[in-house]
């Protein structure tokens, strides 16, 4: 047993000279390497960079036009195009898949086929595009299930790929049921500022080492996880969350619908008081029945005479999944109220129109709205914003429960209290205010409980429909604030609501 030493590196063409001398610098600074692996997206036999003093490097282009499988340009650069398995002298097998995403689809059965003929153990897997689970994962609206199946079948110990050329991204370690451990990393563009080259070691050998310690930071495995999030965090012992903005659902939902999840305590949940690790310095408001706060890493931002970001939560005290108004009208009301006074806040106060998201599911651990201001010429286009979200939905990511969003004009209409009084039904729902005196017009789609739901669902609405595409994630770099700019938020946002803020009239 042996261990090799890999740098894996994304260059193009024009920059290759001055990143291959960066590539010889760290070789000899952290090296020597064993092996590099380089991806452009395009170069041919031509492509011949100074690799004097370097180790063997494979050079893996993704130039569709080419489909040579391999070719040796020097005694230590070999050149692979399109896709197949490459096996080195000292035991690695590489796998690689380099067609863009509009070509994937018409070269399946190939691709396929061509995988299937190989019983080799994967080392390392390159492919341009990602799978869909990992995409959907942190927030990117592309991925294929082709990708998705190559990963399952090969399940190689690491998986490269470089469609996004401007960020760096690295998932945790997960796991195989063959106890395989598996890694996976976008590598962006040398030239993008970013971290273009990765290093690392391998074991090679017979087998890989059975014995080697766990990593402590293994998550589940994203190909069998059923809920498609990004962002994810723990909130006890063997249980995890995954959470779109603040809303959080077990990440160990059962594939089957009798398996029991794992019950969330109060102590745990990070929305209720009892909490020790609640950041009560972004509470804005708090209620008999129901508490008023900021949201972490907010979707929206400050605009014209609004100098807070106005993105903020309302949610009950009590510790309870789903709102059942039929059994809890006075906590119903209570919530509506803070939602009626925010909205007159944006309307009266900003000249803001307002949107309302919601996901009510036995699934859920904490009932919780979230509340954004919108800018009055962009509510008529609200409707473009939801069809081209549920068409990526039910289109592209396949393993999501289709959605199809029925529209109510008021809340007191008979046909939606008879679907929303109904404990049974599951369900996403915008509510969007026009102003504040007009009755809402509320968009209802119905899911089963045992069905995947993407929990990011109402942020990727808002964010396109306000053109915020970096701040899909709340936990990106756009949208996370300091400990001290959420409590400046908090105050702002305090001060601008307390001639609207109810607690101050309750009993």
């Amino acid at each position: 047993m042996t261990n090799a030493k890999i740098l894996v590196a994304h260059i193009s063409e024009g920059d290759a000279d001055e990143a291959i001398r960066k590539v010889r610098k760290v070789n000899e600074k952290s090296g020597p390497f064993d092996l590099i692996v380089v991806f452009s997206k395009s170069c041919d036999e031509t492509f011949e960079p100074n690799t004097d003093g370097l180790p063997q490097l494979l050079l893996i282009s993704s130039d569709k036009d080419n489909n040579s499988k391999s070719k040796k340009i020097n005694e230590n650069v070999t050149l692979l195009h399109s896709l197949g398995i490459y096996k080195l002298a000292n035991g690695i097998t590489l796998s690689y898949l380099t067609y863009p995403s509009d070509a994937l689809q018409e070269q399946k059965k190939n691709i396929l086929d061509e995988f299937s003929k190989s019983d080799s153990q994967i080392d390392i897997l390159v492919t341009k595009e990602w799978g869909l689970p990992i995409s959907e994962r942190c927030g990117r609206l592309s991925g294929s299930e082709i990708i998705d199946e190559l990963a399952k079948k090969l399940q190689a110990r690491y998986h490269f790929a470089f469609s996004d050329e401007k960020n760096f991204y690295e998932l945790e370690p997960f796991k195989w049921e063959s106890e395989r451990l598996s890694r996976f990393l976008n590598i962006p563009k040398y030239g993008s500022g970013k971290k273009w080259a990765y290093a690392f070691n391998m074991s090679v050998g017979d087998k890989e080492l059975k014995d080697e310690p766990e990593p402590p930071n293994v998550i589940a495995n994203p190909y069998k996880n059923v809920i498609t999030d990004s962002n994810k965090r723990p909130l006890e012992t063997g249980t995890e969350a995954l959470i779109d903005g603040d809303q959080r659902l077990p990440a160990n939902r059962a594939k089957n619908e009798n398996k029991k999840i794992r019950t969330i305590l109060p102590s745990n949940c990070h929305f209720c008081f009892s909490n020790p690790n609640l950041e009560d310095h972004m509470i804005i408001s708090i209620g008999k029945l129901v508490y008023l706060t900021t949201a972490k890493g907010p979707l929206s931002v400050p605009k014209g005479d609004m100098d807070i970001s106005g993105h903020c939560l309302i949610i009950p005290i009590e510790h309870i999944p789903k709102l059942d108004s039929s059994k809890n009208a006075e906590l119903a009301q209570s919530i509506l109220a803070y939602e009626s006074s925010l909205v007159k806040m944006n309307y009266v106060k900003f000249d803001m129109s307002t949107i309302v998201f919601e996901i009510q599911s036995e699934r859920s651990i904490h009932f919780h709205k979230q509340v954004i201001p919108i800018p009055k010429y962009l509510v008529l286009k609200f409707c473009s914003a939801l069809d081209r979200q549920v068409h990526f939905n039910n289109e592209k990511f396949t393993r999501n429960a289709k959605l199809g969003f029925q529209l109510y004009d008021s809340h007191s209409s008979k046909e939606y209290s008879d679907v929303i009084n109904n404990q049974s039904n599951n369900y996403l729902q915008f509510t969007v205010y026009e102003t504040s005196e007009a009755n809402p017009k509320i968009y209802l789609a119905t899911f089963n409980a045992s069905e995947t739901i993407d929990l990011q669902f109402g942020r990727r609405v808002l964010a396109f429909l306000l053109n915020l595409p970096r701040r899909v994630k709340w936990n990106s770099s756009t949208c996370l604030q300091t400990k001290q700019q959420e409590t400046v938020e908090a105050e702002k946002f305090q001060k601008a609501y307390k001639a609207y803020d109810i607690s101050l009239t309750e009993n």
